[in-house]
């Protein structure tokens, strides 16, 4: 048995938590009433979810504007400036792409062409350049590398990308498959992941090429709700060819080109769910099953089924200058790795006879998280700060 201790970038104040069998804590609900097709974006260390639909009588529908923001420090959600898109009335199924203090969000399933900058320092919304005529993006069909948006074109092989720095429009190499309705993406590293139907594609920036991966093996590929973190991407729920929606979870290593499913999501089956990043913490809920649902779920893909024992480990000194030890009672070998303020793995060290020591190298001053794991799952994590 091998220990893995991750270290990671966090800015949510003191936590120091030793995690129970279940990969999933529940958090407070969403600050308004339960919603489909909405979406979610997380800036500046906090989640903004909002927008989305309601079915009402028949032939109609109704969409809303209004825009929350999620503190996960306070588990608490205060209401933001309303989305001006659909002359302020409302949209579903939008396309967003994080920056670090700015999101940008539109081109949705009602007003498709308008682009929108969102500032959460100031709470204000600005007008960015839309997309060029004809271009239809919704349903969250987008990745971020840097500070550019790549994004699939509904019901096409057509692929835009988007420079925030220029405020510029670029088209790219086609995609090898059309795109159908909730294909997800995620970016790991440089690299960005669209998945079509049961098929993996991989898409290089630096090089303008898409490559083929491993497929999805998962009984339920169409339409989950993607995700990534600590250099994994994971892909929550789906549906089947007779509409039947799954609680699974799966998680994709691109070092291994490889997919392996993880415990299911314990809430109610859905679809339409709206699923944030934020600073390494992951957040899925909201969406229906025929209910409107405003229920708001905490991730952590790497929580262990296994007993963690704190006072037989040991991490000293902290804060610290030139080194960090580590050992553990309960585990013999065990290896250190330390990621970078994006969740890039950046040095690792193994112990000997439980014990093991990371020296400081070129790291930069700051507080950093470190997790414990066991066999790959997270089973405790605390803060460590380098002076």
């Amino acid at each position: 048995m091998r220990l893995l201790l991750l270290l990671s970038f966090c800015l949510f104040g003191h936590i120091s938590e030793s995690f129970a069998a279940n990969q999933w804590q529940q958090r407070a609900d969403f600050g308004s009433f339960g919603r489909h097709r909405g979406t979610g974006v997380g800036i500046a260390n906090k989640a903004y979810c909002g927008l989305g639909h309601l079915n009402g009588a028949p032939g109609i529908d109704y969409r809303f504007p209004d825009w929350w923001e999620y503190d996960p420090a306070s588990n608490s959600w205060a209401q933001k400036a309303d989305y001006p898109a659909n002359g302020g009335n409302g949209d579903q199924d939008v396309v967003v792409m994080p920056l670090e203090t700015v999101a940008f969000v539109g081109m949705g399933g009602v007003d498709q062409t308008n682009w929108f900058k969102y500032d959460a320092q100031t709470n204000i919304w600005t007008d960015a350049t839309d997309p060029p005529a004809g271009a239809t993006f919704h349903n969250e069909h987008a990745f971020t590398i840097g500070h550019k948006g790549y994004f699939p074109t509904l019901f096409s092989t057509i692929f835009w990308e988007y420079d925030a720095d220029l405020d510029l429009w670029t088209q790219r190499a086609s995609i090898p498959l059309s795109t159908s309705f909730g294909n997800p993406t995620f970016a790991i590293g440089d690299k960005g992941y669209l998945k079509i139907g049961a098929s993996l594609l991989e898409y290089d920036p630096a090089l303008d090429t898409w490559t083929t991966k491993a497929p999805f093996p998962g009984l339920y590929p169409n339409r989950p709700k993607a995700i990534h973190q600590y250099g994994y991407g994971y892909l929550i729920g789906g549906m089947n060819a007779s509409w039947i929606w799954s609680p699974e979870v799966w998680r994709y290593d691109p070092a291994s080109d490889s997919w392996l499913q993880l415990q299911d999501f314990p809430g109610t089956t859905r679809r339409w769910a709206t699923a944030v990043n934020v600073s390494g913490r992951v957040y899925y809920g909201l969406g229906t099953n025929g209910t409107n649902f405003n229920d708001f779920w905490e991730f952590n893909p790497v929580a262990s089924t296994d007993e963690f024992e704190i006072d037989q480990f040991k991490m000293y000194p902290n804060p610290a200058v030139d080194q960090v030890n580590f050992t553990s009672d309960q585990y013999q070998e065990f290896d250190i790795v330390l990621y970078d303020l994006m969740g890039n793995a950046i040095s690792t060290v193994s112990a000997i006879n439980g014990k093991a020591q990371m020296n400081r190298q070129n790291f930069a001053t700051g507080t950093y998280i470190y997790r414990v794991m066991v066999d790959g799952n997270s089973v405790h994590s605390d803060r460590v700060v380098f002076f």
